[in-house]
């Protein structure tokens, strides 16, 4: 199987934070029920999104952020995959393969690998899965009270103990490489303010539409309160230039689509 370098960056609150690079697998020339079987996996419910958070800020509960680095790696493959050495990373006059032991990116289960190993790591430690929602796992014991929502590697976390948040904290800290984001302020293209003092939560998705603007429209784009005059006659332009048009405006209706699905909930 061969091998890649994918290089990205990481934005964070609408500015980018860090650059990366990542070993890719190409994934693409797997087989089913040959080198890989099953691939899904859950994510969590947009209304989850909401309601833990609103339930949080109403009860006055600690909300915090955490998020897995490199998450796909700490899944365990089943099955037995074999990859080209990576170039430049070779040993030289030897014709030698790399057997893989965890789940690399690109790999069509590394998704599926890597919730099941954290699956298992939350039952370990007391914690039951939620069965409105998978990707939700609660614990109450005696006057505590613990939610944690899952998004791939994206973690919120809420209790109304910050000594056993922070234990929590701890525990994900030692079995798993963690960035602590510290309290609930950013997830998914929502910013977020707490005012604990009134238990008032406000969201909003400025930055995610502005991206959408930037992305889709001209800098010189006008607003208007109304829409499109309904006898307005539309008329399509026959050009080599129209399938491309066609795909930007799919993106568009999808970017809009997951903003609207996102802030309402559903």
């Amino acid at each position: 199987m061969n091998v890649s370098f994918l290089v990205y960056f990481q934005i964070v609150s609408n500015k980018v934070e860090r650059y990366k690079a990542r070993l890719v697998v190409r994934g693409f020339i797997q087989t089913f029920g040959v080198d890989y079987n099953e691939t899904f996996i859950p994510i969590i419910k947009f209304v989850s999104i909401h309601y833990i958070p609103g339930l949080a800020t109403i009860e006055n509960m600690e909300i915090h952020q955490m998020d897995v680095k490199i998450a796909f790696f700490n899944g365990d493959l089943e099955e037995g995959i074999y990859m080209e050495q990576l170039k430049g990373f070779t040993h030289e006059g030897e014709h030698l393969i790399c057997k893989l032991r965890k789940s690399l990116y690109g790999l069509k289960q590394s998704p599926r690998a890597w919730n099941q190993k954290l699956d298992v790591f939350f039952k370990n430690i007391k914690f039951v899965k939620s069965d409105a929602d998978f990707c939700m796992y609660v614990v109450q014991i005696e006057d505590v009270k613990f939610f944690i929502m899952v998004y791939v590697g994206d973690l919120i976390l809420a209790c109304n103990n910050k000594d056993k948040l922070l234990q929590v904290k701890e525990k994900l800290s030692q079995k798993f490489e963690m960035k602590d984001l510290g309290d609930f302020h950013f997830f998914l293209g929502m910013e977020v303010e707490r005012d604990r003092a009134q238990r008032l939560l406000y969201i909003n998705q400025i930055g995610y539409l502005k991206e959408i603007f930037k992305r889709f429209c001209t800098e010189n784009y006008k607003a208007i309160g109304v829409p499109l005059d309904p006898k307005t006659k539309l008329k399509k332009n026959v050009n080599k230039d129209d399938e491309i048009v066609k795909v930007l405006y799919q993106q568009a209706m999808g970017s809009l689509m997951y903003a609207m699905l996102l802030f309402s909930g559903i």
